[in-house]
């Protein structure tokens, strides 16, 4: 017995010495700053913006702006306390608060050395002055699990279910081995894939979250935990490295952050065609989004989640800050001119009860959302069709009055030709005599 336990041990740390982190040097040059530096700038102006909106913060903003090497501190504090109310808000009124969105707001918090746990709350029902966000996620993470075992996937997604391991790790909050066993066994059995389409943000999030729980286990005791999680890695690596595009880019432009940073924890990723093709895109405003910009702005300074612990507490609450944040203009949108004509059709691709096209004429460089609006003015009955705001901006969720289900997996889908577009309604422009067609989907 003591032997194999002792052959076991040395089989791990044999393969862990292969898997130590290491630095890549992977991260912008000291001319290559001012494009990190423009796009925390369109953080820093949206969140102001939403400020004055009274809209919800983005916490996944909040975390960039955070492992950034400049800072705005006056606006962190700001969304911290925005943050905070807005979770407590969520909780009192019952409003809508999913599992991988308390994931964030607890990450984002202890980016902020502010305690997930100790959220102020004045006036909080049962006389308590403080709501338990860990709690609340170690809640909402056993009902996943529960409905995993049940149903076989979660309430939610296996990216949020990622994301609550991830940030319960993060505070230091033992994860059931059952827990991290349903994540690894999705991440073998397809439970990562979206049809035909492998999902490289959930695998991205599912490396960061493994291996934090990895780093968490003391040696030697769970052994066969640490392999499976180890192993797992393993496979995660390999799987999220076949996405790799031509040109670099992982899955789509916009999963390429998270996968540079989970990519990271691996010590055999050559990050550089992906680095300058992030870098290429981003000076040409693929990443002007502002949620687009805090996904890829962390991996840009070659830095990830995992380090959110190891932020120094001292130089967030006093002010001014060490490293302020340069004020770089922001151009205004250049000036289109002329037409262009789009192909515009919207079909029911799973019952088949309608399939409907219209040529649209809008001015140049017009997003796909007003080339939709424009289509709604002209045939109302047809090309009608409802948004909700998300953090990447608004979410089409019903078209001719068929609205997408998370229960029934139905999403509306845009494609130009066969390809599924990577960005969202107001960030894609068409082009002049494209297709693009809105399908209803399952994922």
């Amino acid at each position: 017995m003591a032997v194999g336990y002792v052959r076991m041990a040395l089989a791990v740390l044999l393969q862990l010495s292969v898997w130590l982190p290491v630095s890549l040097q992977c991260s912008v040059s000291a001319n290559q700053t001012v494009e990190v530096t423009r796009l925390l700038n369109i953080m820093v102006q949206s969140e102001k913006s939403s400020a004055a909106n009274g809209s919800t913060p983005n916490p996944s903003i909040l975390l960039a702006l955070r492992l950034a090497s400049y800072h705005d501190r006056d606006t962190e504090r700001c969304m911290l306390g925005r943050l905070q109310a807005d979770a407590v808000k969520r909780v009192e009124k019952g409003l809508t608060f999913s599992s991988g969105t308390v994931a964030l707001y607890c990450l984002a918090m202890q980016g902020c050395c502010a305690d997930p746990s100790l959220t102020p709350a004045p006036g909080l029902k049962g006389g308590k002055k403080a709501l338990d966000l860990r709690k609340l996620l170690e809640r909402k993470l056993k009902e996943e699990i529960e409905n995993i075992d049940s149903k076989h996937v979660p309430l939610t997604s296996y990216y949020q279910v990622g994301l609550d391991i991830l940030a319960l790790c993060m505070m230091g909050r033992p994860v059931t081995s059952h827990t991290v066993q349903r994540l690894i066994e999705a991440s073998d059995n397809g439970g990562f894939s979206h049809g035909e389409i492998y999902s490289v943000d959930t695998a991205s999030v599912a490396v960061l979250a493994l291996t934090c729980v990895r780093r968490s286990i003391n040696p030697p005791n769970p052994v066969v935990l640490r392999l499976k999680i180890q192993n797992a890695l393993k496979r995660l690596i390999k799987n999220i490295l076949q996405e790799t595009t031509s040109d670099g880019l992982i899955g789509n432009l916009y999963s390429t952050g998270l996968a540079m940073q989970a990519l990271s924890v691996a010590s055999t990723y050559n990050c550089s065609r992906t680095f300058q093709t992030v870098l290429e895109r981003a000076g040409s405003g693929s990443f002007d989004n502002p949620m687009a910009a805090s996904q890829i702005t962390p991996s840009l300074e070659n830095r990830n989640y995992l380090g959110l612990n190891k932020l120094d507490c001292k130089e967030f609450k006093k002010n001014p800050a060490d490293s302020p944040l340069p004020l770089v203009p922001l151009a205004p949108p250049a000036a289109q001119q002329g037409v262009l004509t789009v192909h515009y059709t919207v079909e029911d691709g799973l019952r088949y009860t309608f399939n409907d096209l219209i040529d649209v004429t809008v001015p140049t460089g017009s997003s796909l959302l007003r080339v939709m609006e424009e289509a709604a003015k002209i045939s109302p009955a047809k090309f009608r069709f409802t948004v909700e705001q998300s953090s990447w901006g608004p979410f089409v969720t019903s078209i001719q009055g068929l609205a997408g289900n998370t229960e029934e997996r139905t999403y509306w889908q845009f494609l130009t030709g066969n390809t599924t577009l990577d960005q969202g309604v107001t960030d894609y422009k068409p082009h002049d005599g494209e297709y693009i067609v809105a399908k209803f989907s399952k994922y």
